[in-house]
């Protein structure tokens, strides 16, 4: 029989500290359980009161984005829930002395070692208490009425070590952010920041990455529409292989490659022939020849009279569909080699014309691999939601097709998702 592993018990003789090693193991656990700055001040507070104090007030670092011309707590907390309106008013615009800090009142004869020390706030007496980690300053606790015993004895290491253990909690907090902030940042520049008005285009996105990330994700699928031409428009729907910096790297390259190589004037085979040589460089460049890109490219040209002529090259990519005007829904290219795998493949451009009404649905494996337990949505799955669109606008197209994808599973969209859809109209 296993042996179980003793549990450590609290220190009955010692008061003090049985109610310091509970308040410390209770932080731990509630401060870990998440990385929202708000949520961490909220929870924060909630260990704070009652226990060490009648309220709590946490201040923002001096060059924090919530801070104003004025000083205003960004999270304040009482004993008596009828009394934080009268507590928000009495602190608002008080600065907490801290020792060293430029921005803050001191007090006079106080030293950085002397910290903290109790001062007369509008509320009464208060104890306040940097909180820093890493050495960076993440703004100021608070703790106020403390009682007849005073900020003192025992009370005042367990408020600093509690301080402490808050302040690393809101620097992972922050480090998240600031690795969010980044990554969106990222992301938004492998999109073009709007679509371009075309005359007797309708155009349609969609565009969502996968909901199980943890919020640093960056997709691999990416879309484009840009001109090429006084008449010709180029349209593109893509998915890299695999998500992070490096597939994020390979979309960048993508995106601007096909832009660049379609005004220098290339056919659009050319132009995807090209783009996968300069894949597989960039493959040879960092040591990982397992990158590859599935590649929808085409050049669009609207007509007088309502049409639209499309050359397509569809590399490895799931299969546009046309919606005919009957309601009928097709193919609209053949399968060709994806992109980054072979040095020369045989590709060939397709010729598909849009009557006036008539829809391009584009879109990544997100749609047809949509799961619902074992079953799959499949490309079927996706013509039969294009076949209920006739008489849509484009963004109409897109709407219907995203919810009957979403509809479909029985979870949240574990892969990224584009759809792109181009209609033709007489304007």
């Amino acid at each position: 029989m296993a042996q179980r592993t003793p549990r450590t018990s609290l220190p009955r003789d010692r008061p003090e500290e049985a109610v310091r090693l509970t308040l410390l193991s209770q932080a731990g656990e509630l401060l870990t359980g998440t990385l929202d700055r708000r949520r961490l001040a909220a929870l924060a507070a909630q260990l704070i009161v009652p226990r060490l104090a009648d309220w709590v007030a946490i201040y923002p670092a001096a060059d924090h984005s919530n801070v104003s011309s004025a000083w205003t707590p960004e999270h304040i907390w009482h004993r008596e829930e009828r009394r934080l309106d009268a507590l928000g008013v009495a602190l608002k615009n008080w600065q907490p002395p801290l020792p060293g800090d430029s921005g803050r009142t001191h007090i006079p004869g106080i030293g950085q070692n002397d910290w903290p020390v109790p001062v007369a706030s509008p509320y009464g007496q208060a104890l306040p208490i940097p909180l820093t980690a890493r050495g960076v300053s993440l703004g100021t606790l608070v703790l106020g009425g403390p009682g007849k015993g005073g900020f003192a004895g025992p009370m005042l290491p367990l408020a600093v070590e509690l301080a402490a253990r808050i302040a690393a909690a809101l620097d992972n907090a922050r480090q998240y952010a600031e690795q969010v902030e980044i990554i969106r940042g990222l992301q938004r520049s492998l999109l073009p920041p709007s679509l371009p008005t075309v005359g007797g285009l309708d155009i349609g996105v969609v565009y969502e990455a996968a909901s199980n990330s943890d919020g640093v994700h960056v997709g691999g699928d990416f879309y484009d529409v840009f001109p090429i031409s006084r008449k010709v428009w180029g349209f593109a729907v893509g998915d890299v292989c695999g998500t992070g910096p490096e597939a994020a790297a390979l979309t960048g390259l993508a995106r601007h490659s096909l832009r660049l190589l379609a005004r220098e004037g290339r056919s659009p085979v050319s132009v995807v022939e090209r783009l996968n040589q300069a894949v597989l460089e960039e493959g040879e460049l960092a040591g990982d020849a397992g990158r590859f890109i599935t590649l929808l490219y085409g050049e669009v040209e609207p007509r007088p009279d309502g049409s639209a002529q499309l050359v397509m090259v569809c590399a490895g990519h799931p299969l546009p569909l046309i919606l005919r005007q009957d309601g009928s829904v097709r193919a609209a290219a053949n399968p060709q080699p994806l992109l980054g795998v072979l040095p020369d493949p045989t590709l060939y451009a397709e010729d598909v014309e849009l009557g006036v009404g008539e829809v391009l649905l584009v879109y990544t494996d997100g749609a047809s691999e949509r799961r619902n337990g074992r079953q799959m949505l499949g490309d079927e799955g996706v013509a039969a939601a294009l076949s209920g669109c006739s008489g849509m606008t484009a963004p109409g197209v897109v709407a219907r097709v995203r919810q009957a994808v979403v509809d479909f599973g029985d979870s949240g969209t574990r892969d990224d998702l584009a759809l792109l859809a181009l209609r033709a109209y007489k304007g």
